[in-house]
């Protein structure tokens, strides 16, 4: 895949209603993990603020939130390279 900043197109949508609640590109969102996971990263990720960036949902229609951590001083290199982390809306929870 190449980089929104090289081809000036971005895959996925910018809104989506998911179980009743609308995400939306920009929105913020504190990370619920733990509850399908349990590394020392997603740990670590627990409680953090996150920008959701774009919403895909794969050939399974599983949903991904992209989302950019707030607190981290790359984030917007992450957001111009099209570099996300991924999360499932039952990870999320809008703040």
């Amino acid at each position: 895949m190449r980089s929104p900043g090289v081809t000036g197109e971005v895959p996925g949508e910018t809104v989506k209603m998911i179980n009743g609640i609308l995400y939306s590109k920009a929105d913020k969102v504190r990370l619920k993990l733990g509850k399908k996971r349990a590394d020392a990263y997603d740990t670590i990720l627990n409680d953090k603020i996150a920008t959701i960036e774009i919403i895909y949902t794969d050939y399974e229609d599983n949903i991904h939130l992209a989302v950019t951590m707030d607190d981290d001083p790359g984030q917007d290199l992450q957001r111009e390279l099209g570099m996300y982390l991924f999360f499932s809306p039952d990870e999320v929870e809008h703040v």
